[in-house]
């Protein structure tokens, strides 16, 4: 799924299939973040139902108590409109926190299970993008309908207003969902024994690229900040050069979220000091 030359959802595991013909299977990964940045997305989608809730009370119980066969046919609209985009949301992110949970190894090194993952992303999003365009015709049914049911009144236009807002809220509420899920699968680090790129994806518009080689990179540490990030596996890598230890180790890339860090860090160095061992001997 591609929109323009900014967005395209096939990215990581087209860059991890060339990375991979070009260095050999055991000399790249991809890393991605940690689960725990999708509690958050998780929270919400469950926050946006009880939202979208509330406002079927609300135009059951104002608008609507005398006309139960139009309430029906409306609700059942919504259902599948908006809660099955709420459902989409769960099911994805469910699906991706168990595989991390389950996985033996938190960093993807096999071109299938990269394309597997970014084919259900595709699914997603086209189905996202389905049911929101259908959403909003119902939120112009809703606008409308009710003026045609009853007698104009302050009451009546009131109730469709506030009716109206929280659906509105729902729908930003969802959307902030969309972009935090999308902020989690696209941004990611492709790593091989040459050096490290990261990827990372601002909006639909937008995105940025990082390319840092092997020859500048001299240190590479892991680190665990405060009980949640030891409790749930997951912390930073960073990535220091020559120019950045003679000012103090300031930071030149930061890894941030990373599953498994030390595991992951390990993994690097290892590569990294094969690459330069390999230099050092065709150098001899």
């Amino acid at each position: 799924m591609k929109i323009l030359k900014s967005f395209d959802t096939k990215i990581d595991a087209e860059e991890l299939l060339e990375a991979t013909e070009t260095y050999g299977e055991w000399n790249v990964i991809l890393v991605k973040r940690h689960w725990v940045k999708l509690v958050l997305p998780l929270i919400l989608v469950f926050i946006s139902m009880m939202l979208l809730d509330f406002m079927l009370y609300v135009i059951y119980v104002h608008l609507f108590d005398d006309h139960k066969v139009l309430f029906r046919i409306l609700a059942i609209f919504y259902v599948y409109t908006s809660i099955s985009r709420s459902l989409y949301a769960i099911l994805w992110i469910m699906t991706n926190i168990i595989w991390q949970v389950k996985a033996k190894k938190k960093y993807i090194d096999d071109i299938s299970i990269a394309e597997f993952k970014q084919r259900t992303f595709e699914k997603f999003l086209k189905r996202t993008f389905i049911t929101f365009a259908m959403h909003i015709l119902v939120f112009v049914f809703n606008a409308i309908v009710p003026f045609l049911i009853n007698e104009s009144s302050w009451r009546n236009t009131a109730i469709t207003i506030w009716a109206l807002i929280l659906d509105f809220v729902f729908i930003l509420i969802l959307n902030r969902v969309i972009f935090r899920i999308i902020d989690y699968e696209m941004n990611f680090d492709i790593c091989t024994k040459d050096g490290l790129i990261s990827y990372k994806q601002d909006g639909f518009f937008k995105t940025k690229t990082m390319n840092i080689s092997k020859d500048a990179i001299r240190v590479i540490q892991h680190s665990k900040e405060w009980i949640k990030s030891a409790l749930f596996q997951y912390g930073s890598i960073n990535i220091y050069t020559d120019s950045e230890i003679d000012k103090k180790w300031n930071k030149s890339l930061e890894l941030s979220c990373i599953p498994d860090p030390k595991r992951l860090a390990k993994k690097l160095n290892s590569m990294m000091e094969k690459s330069w061992e390999n230099v050092n001997k065709a150098g001899a």
